[in-house]
């Protein structure tokens, strides 16, 4: 009986990837644009109206906009977001329930990378899936470099901000439309006190410095 219902289940698991994967095929390949991804920004991504892109050239590139580490492993929120369906909350589970959206372990990877080898339209198992699963064997975490990263004195919340409706894109762009995950928004001081002050939010300094 026992095996009867694991084979139950993993005909399940085998089906639901199917389907998945069936979605992916001939939606088109093509790059979004700049505009495109920095669509849905609060303030068109800016802390005023004179904060230029040409103007993070000052700054610690981490902080830049147009920042896009090269991470470990490739991972296509176009392709997972965008294509596959798959919601933010799935990788990032403490975006409504903590102050970090975190960023998902290898075993939330491996949950479906366990049966996934192969990228649509591919042949062979994937080179970068492959990463995952010398990982998981050797029992090493894959280490993800931060992307929209703030000042250590700053704090942000991110349980209040989706709890008062705010949505990933007003800050962060049209991240599941990024084949590579990049900075479209300058993340500034000024770029916050705007948005409290419009929708009625505190700008108490102790609100972000603690």
């Amino acid at each position: 009986m026992k095996r009867f219902l694991l084979g139950i289940g993993l005909l399940g698991v085998s089906l639901t990837v199917a389907i998945l994967t069936a979605r992916a095929v001939g939606i088109a390949a093509e790059e979004p644009s700049q505009e495109e991804l920095e669509a849905g920004l609060w303030r068109d991504g800016k802390a005023v109206f004179s904060d230029w892109k040409l103007l993070d050239l000052f700054i610690p590139e981490q902080y830049a906009r147009g920042y896009r580490p090269e991470q470990p492993v490739h991972y296509s929120h176009r392709l997972h977001v965008e294509q596959l369906k798959i919601e933010c909350q799935y990788c990032h589970s403490g975006v409504n329930k903590s102050s970090y959206a975190t960023v998902p372990s290898l075993e939330t990877c491996m949950g479906c990378h366990k049966v996934v080898k192969q990228v649509t339209g591919a042949t062979g198992e994937s080179p970068e899936i492959k990463k995952l699963q010398e990982a998981w064997d050797a029992g090493k975490p894959i280490e993800w470099v931060p992307v929209n990263n703030l000042p250590e004195h700053v704090q942000f919340n991110h349980q209040r901000h989706v709890k008062a409706g705010v949505g990933c894109q007003n800050c962060h762009g049209q991240v599941q439309k990024m084949e590579v995950v990049e900075r479209v928004s300058s993340l500034k001081m000024g770029f916050c006190v705007s948005c409290h002050r419009e929708n009625g939010a505190s700008i108490d300094c102790g609100v972000c410095h603690y």
